[in-house]
């Protein structure tokens, strides 16, 4: 009975199941209408509610006797349990509230009245987890306008319990259930008298079936059975009288067969297939007497080849001698995704291949052609952005700089460079580099029509081309849009990021006949638009390759002037007006070019910023000012000026100090001096790294003070230990009234927060005089000494020699300090 069991326990739970779900569904399609039902009974209950209470206290409430309206609803909430609370709202204000613990009068606001005052609806019925005002859980709040005299005084709000309402729910889902399995034992009982007959017909296939299994091929089943068992039966025996036929052929491929793992179809004489293994039964999916008898075009029908294949494998087969012959197939039809198949086939050995048998394998190749496809998708598309590679876009530069030039038409290219992308990746970290990389492809392709070509070259370097745009200020206008779209911050782990780019833009075939030139050129512009201040756009003009040629010259110049260390420092003397000694001196870069000569430190500072050299060059600048304090042996203090993008790098002050413990300085000799612009940042970013520079022991100054922001709120917050007067209001003194009413604030603010004054750029007496006077008691400037070398300042700062000497020229020097 094991058939038996088998095939109507699983009979008996398909039956159940689809009866249950057929029920359930229709039970649960009730559900709104019992719902909608339940909700109106609610809403009679309320209303009748409402209505025998406006009765009872509608004189009371219009009269402004509460007592009364307290005392009667206080009794009706008592005797119905139901019913949590009663507000009575009026129009005027005043909310009564009631409830079985108590009752409060309270005032509402006049947008909150008007948010209860009734719609167009005769009431309203919602259902609250908590009601607000009330912390009443679980419940219905039933509002209906309150009518007095024919005139509406307000509100009227009930609490109605939900635990009726779902006492009704539960007792319906339990009939529910309770009448579904009814209908199931009922299907059941009818399904079993059924079965017992067809038990006994599959009773004597088994017993036949058995009996072939045991090596009677001479069983055969009664074919009298009724229906799809008859078939069953017929197919039986027919198997049966093949099965001897077979079975030696069988033998003869079983040790062929039994551990491959490629699908095998044996063709006979007839060229119908003989067998079939288990193999190719479970790549098709279908069962293996499916294939008894076809032929090898029906084989391909059945398999979902498609016709030109089909006449493919055809002819490859006419030319099948003792040789196999094969081709890769796709086929579809039994799975999602395709299964790809290596088809081979080959013939038995037979003096007439015409009547010879022969047999068809397949191969699984799948993995394979999902590899290749992985590799041919990774050729040409970017695996983090998803967007085409530099190879695509080599690819569709070159194929539609092709078609503009056979029709006579132009093309655009924009060359993209997200603006200190390096800074924000060394900075924060590869994750959330990438993360702004994805996001900047979304707003780049957001930012463009969907016909044109985004690709990104690699890095944080993106390209664009754009397909019969001729008009340049119709390429401005997209730029504009590139620009405006990357103005919104970017979230990245819960920080906003705020990134821009630069765009260099050239047209075929004006600014380059190829691909070569136009990509070199966009590079080009792309970079002049970094130069002019980065978050811009340039188009590309011949003038371009003269000012990068002489941009990369100079930037190569300067990484090698590093290396050797070919730069030089030269100090300026701090001169404290009252004591006529050199309280401090600074630190100036100057770098002489070996064929130029003499670059202004205004020149190659930006070149290294933009190149991000600058962190190479505060770090030169940094060891050579201790190295320096250290040989000179005295108590001189120095002070250096910091770029605002060193402040970035996370190692800026673990390197500062590691210098200053290699050659065992102590911080406080060297004082830090920022620009207004990098101090008073606008988030204020900057000052936890500053409070930390201060903890470290290092003094702060700002630089070029007036210039900048000049925020007194900033300024009192600040860790600052020297203000240096800006030089061109030094300029000024003593004559112009509004300079020196400026200088006067800054010196005052200075002294109230307890910080020191210097007064830069001074080269007259005159303006000595001033300060002093004024109390700013530091001068820096031409008036007492030039910027000198090292060796200059140790002589100048001998025990004898501290004290006024007359200008010391220097080659290198700024004007001004």
């Amino acid at each position: 009975m094991k058939i038996r069991n088998t095939i109507f326990r699983h009979l008996y739970i398909r039956m159940a199941i689809i009866l249950l779900c057929i029920s359930l569904a229709f039970s649960f399609a009730l559900i709104p209408i019992y719902n909608d039902k339940l909700s109106r009974m609610l809403a009679a209950q309320g209303s009748t509610f409402t209505n025998t209470t406006i009765a009872a206290c509608g004189e009371a409430l219009y009269t402004a006797d509460y007592s009364f309206v307290i005392n009667y609803t206080k009794k009706v909430l008592k005797e119905t349990p139901e019913v949590t609370f009663v507000n009575f709202i009026s129009s005027d204000g005043m909310r009564l509230n009631i409830s079985q613990s108590g009752w409060r009068v309270e005032t509402v606001e006049k947008d909150q009245i008007q948010a209860k005052l009734p719609s167009e609806q005769p009431y309203s019925l919602k259902h609250y987890t908590e009601i607000p005002e009330t912390g009443i859980r679980d419940a219905f709040l039933f509002n209906k306008p309150l009518v007095i005299s024919g005139l509406l005084w307000g509100d009227i709000e009930i609490g109605i319990s939900d635990s009726e309402y779902n006492s009704l729910m539960l007792s319906y889902f339990r009939n529910v259930i309770l009448y579904s399995f009814v209908l199931l034992a009922i299907s059941l009982l009818i399904l079993h008298g059924v079965s017992i007959k067809l038990s006994s017909q599959l009773s004597r296939l088994r017993q036949t079936a058995s009996l072939l299994s045991n090596g009677d091929l001479s069983a055969r089943a009664p074919t009298d059975a009724i229906g799809e068992i008859s078939l069953l039966a017929t197919t039986l025996n027919n198997m049966a009288l093949n099965l001897e036929t077979k079975t030696n052929r069988v033998e003869q491929l079983a040790r062929l067969v039994e551990d491959t793992d490629d699908a095998i179809a044996i063709f006979d004489k007839s060229h119908q297939i003989s067998f079939i293994n288990n193999a190719f039964a479970k790549i098709t999916g279908q069962n293996i007497d499916t294939y008894q008898g076809m032929t090898l075009q029906e084989l391909f029908h059945n398999l979902g080849i498609d016709k030109r294949k089909q006449h493919e494998i055809s002819l490859g087969f006419e030319h099948v001698k003792q040789l196999n012959w094969s081709t890769d197939i796709t086929i579809s039809k039994f799975s999602n995704p395709p299964i790809h198949l290596t088809l081979r086939i080959e013939r038995f050995d037979s003096a007439n291949p015409e009547e010879s048998s022969f047999f068809v394998v397949l191969s699984d190749i799948t993995q394979r052609k999902q590899l290749e496809q992985e590799l041919e998708t990774l050729a040409y598309i970017d695996k983090l952005t998803k967007l085409p590679n530099r190879r695509y876009f080599m690819d569709a530069l070159t194929a539609n700089v092709k078609d503009a030039t056979l029709s006579d038409t132009s093309l655009a290219v924009f060359f993209l460079d997200l603006d200190n992308f390096k800074l924000i990746n060394d900075s924060l970290g590869h994750e959330v580099g990438d993360q702004v990389l994805n996001e900047a492809a979304w707003k780049l392709q957001d930012s463009l029509r969907s016909d044109d070509i985004v690709c990104r070259l690699g890095g944080d370097e993106f390209t664009v081309i754009l397909k019969n745009v001729t008009e340049t200020e119709k390429l401005a206008t997209i730029a504009d849009s590139i620009l405006a779209s990357f103005s919104t911050p970017i979230l990245c782990n819960k920080r906003e990021l705020r990134i821009t780019t630069s765009i260099g833009i050239v047209q075929f075939p004006q600014h380059g006949n190829d691909e070569k030139e136009l990509i070199k050129n966009a590079d080009t512009a792309m970079y002049a638009a970094k130069h002019s201040g980065k978050n811009s756009y340039r188009f590309f003009t011949s003038d371009m390759h003269r000012d990068m040629k002489d941009y990369l010259e100079l930037e190569s110049a300067l990484r090698s002037a590093i290396i050797d260390s070919n730069l030089e420092i030269v100090y300026q003397p701090f001169i404290n007006i009252e004591t006529n000694r050199i309280t401090k001196c600074e630190a100036l870069l100057r770098w002489k070019h070996p064929q130029r000569g003499p670059i202004p430190p205004g020149r190659f500072i930006p070149i290294a910023e933009q190149s991000g050299l600058i962190s190479e060059v505060g770090n030169w600048v940094f060891t050579e000012v201790c190295r320096q304090i250290k040989s000179w042996n005295n108590s001189i203090n120095v002070s250096i000026n910091v770029s605002g993008n060193e402040l970035a790098d996370k190692t800026f002050i673990n390197r500062l100090e590691n210098t200053l413990i290699e050659y065992d300085i102590d911080p406080y000799r060297i004082q830090l001096e920022f620009t207004e612009h990098v101090l008073v940042s606008k988030d204020g970013s900057n000052l936890p790294i500053l409070n930390a520079l201060k903890r470290a022991g290092f003094e702060i100054a700002i630089d070029d003070f007036g210039t900048g922001f000049s925020s007194l709120s900033y300024i009192s917050e600040l860790p600052i230990d020297t203000i240096k007067i800006d030089k061109s209001f030094i300029n000024k003194l003593p004559n112009d009234r509004r300079t020196i009413a400026v200088v006067n604030s800054i010196i005052s603010l200075a002294k109230n927060l307890d910080i020191k004054t210097v007064g830069e750029g001074v080269e007259k007496k005159e303006q000595v005089d001033w300060l002093q006077a004024n109390g700013c008691n530091t001068i820096q400037g031409y008036y007492y000494h030039r910027p000198m070398s090292a060796q200059d300042l140790q002589t100048l700062i001998k025990p004898d020699n501290l004290r006024h000497i007359p200008t010391i020229s220097n080659q290198y020097s700024k004007p001004g300090k």
